[in-house]
């Protein structure tokens, strides 16, 4: 069954809403938590890391809940409902905590905050991730979903964006006290895209929803015990090609966790940007990230999934080359030259950086055995967000590391220089693993879908 693009513009619509509220906390959160609230790196690294580990736990938990359950609303759309209301609420009140509050209060206010909204952005996400697969479930629809989804998914970054340039001061600097009302105003506008966006997906794609048996009653299944749970969640690493992608999946969204938690660093701290242009590299950044979603469709259908993410590591790459060419230069360059030359390469780098959202995604589903969809993507976000948690924890250990000072508006020479080098190093070695590590991976043919277990069966024989 082919699904129509309105259907399929519908159904990524829901990634807008969440997107705005994850992207602000990517985005901002490392920044906010050492700039505004006056938290050290460490404390900032560990508290994002322990959520996210959290996350990650959830994550398959999940997934079973909801392959396994039967209700009225359907076995994605009942936890969709309750996850974007729950996450809409919980952003207001992690922006919502008081600088003056002492570190200790602080910390744990914005680590209980962080472990309950990770809590119900899995209950929104993981199905609503696995409704995807169940509506597109051939080689090339796979592909197609995933990208009409990256593109909302990257224009809910430009939202937090475009709110820091009009809502903070343009001119000033965004680490300054004064501006913690402006990080609660995104965060209240945020919250409302999260509840809109969701219910519109909810109520467009509801005949999509898979409810069983209309006499069984309303529950909630996990597997029988915790050896066959365990023994499913595991069985997804029974294949070693799949656990290259897996792998190189995570390695490769590495090099995004280095570009988010500690580009605001950067941009302020090392050139010195206001809030205003701060607001319009991270444009270019989602126009980047939405202009090269047909670009990789095209040359996927031509090159095949694994050449072309590994072409868009090699873009990703050349970019962080020339980003270092522009930090060493910094000192030599005006600061209008600098911004519009960072802005193009920021664009490029974002261009490679959309392949790897989303066309990872695509190739993971053409592993995957279509009755366990939200289960298999609980184990995928599993593996990434444990990475991605260990990522950054090293960031906020670095940050101290370099005599990074935590509420300063201004840092030395050293630091800022250190700043940029770091980034530029975690994106480079991040990339460089990602690009061998697909290089492992055998990509499936277009006719194919492969279950757990390693069965082939035609494409056209399992579509529900």
């Amino acid at each position: 069954m082919k699904v129509s693009r309105t259907d399929k513009l519908i159904y990524s619509v829901g990634a807008f809403g969440y997107g705005s509220v994850n992207q602000t906390l990517n985005n901002f959160l490392m920044f906010f938590g050492t700039g505004v609230l006056g938290l050290s790196g460490t404390l900032m690294g560990l508290a994002i890391a322990i959520s996210t580990v959290w996350d990650a736990v959830t994550d398959p938990l999940v997934g079973a809940m909801s392959d396994n359950y039967r209700g009225r609303l359907g076995k994605r759309h009942t936890f969709m409902a309750v996850g974007c209301l729950a996450v809409a609420g919980l952003n207001l009140m992690i922006w919502n905590i008081n600088p003056a509050w002492s570190e200790t209060i602080k910390f744990f206010a914005l680590l209980v905050g962080l472990l309950l909204i990770e809590t119900f952005n899995t209950v929104y996400s993981t199905p609503y991730s696995a409704l995807g697969f169940d509506m597109c479930q051939t080689y090339h629809e796979r592909t197609s979903i995933q990208s009409y989804k990256t593109v909302f998914q990257s224009a809910a970054l430009l939202v937090p964006s475009v709110l820091m340039g009009i809502v903070l001061n343009p001119k000033a600097v965004a680490t300054m006290h004064t501006a913690t009302s402006g990080y609660r105003v995104i965060a209240a506008i945020t919250s409302t895209f999260c509840v809109v966006t969701a219910l519109i997906t909810i109520i467009g794609t509801f005949r999509y929803r898979s409810t069983g048996n209309k006499n069984q009653p309303v529950q909630v299944n996990v597997p029988k015990n915790k050896v066959s749970f365990l023994s499913e969640f595991f069985a997804i690493l029974d294949e070693r090609n799949r656990v290259y992608l897996i792998a190189a999946y995570a390695v490769a969204l590495s090099c995004s966790a280095f570009l988010t938690s500690l580009g605001m660093h950067v941009f302020t701290y090392t050139f010195h940007f206001t809030s205003l242009q701060i607001s319009f590299i991270l444009g270019c950044l989602v126009a980047g990230v939405i202009s090269g979603q047909p670009l990789w469709c095209h040359v996927s259908s031509r090159l095949g999934k694994k050449r072309t993410v590994q072409t868009a590591l090699l873009v990703v790459l050349s970019g962080v080359c020339v980003f270092a060419l522009l930090l060493t230069a910094r000192i030599y360059l005006p600061n209008s030259v600098t911004l519009w030359l960072l802005a193009v390469n920021i664009y490029l780098i974002a261009v490679g950086v959309g392949c790897i959202y989303s066309l990872p995604i695509s190739m993971f589903a053409d592993n995957i055995k279509l009755e366990s969809t939200a289960m298999a993507t609980g184990f995928l976000t599993f593996c990434t967000k444990c990475t991605n948690a260990i990522v950054t924890f090293v960031i906020g250990l670095i940050l101290d590391l370099i005599g990074f000072q935590s509420g300063v508006a201004v840092q030395t020479w050293q630091v800022s220089t250190a700043l940029g080098w770091v980034l530029v190093g975690g994106v480079t070695v991040a990339g460089l693993g990602a690009w061998w590590l697909f290089g492992k991976y055998q990509d499936k043919a277009p006719c194919n879908v492969v279950s757990y277990q390693g069965e082939t069966s035609n494409a056209t024989s399992v579509v529900r």
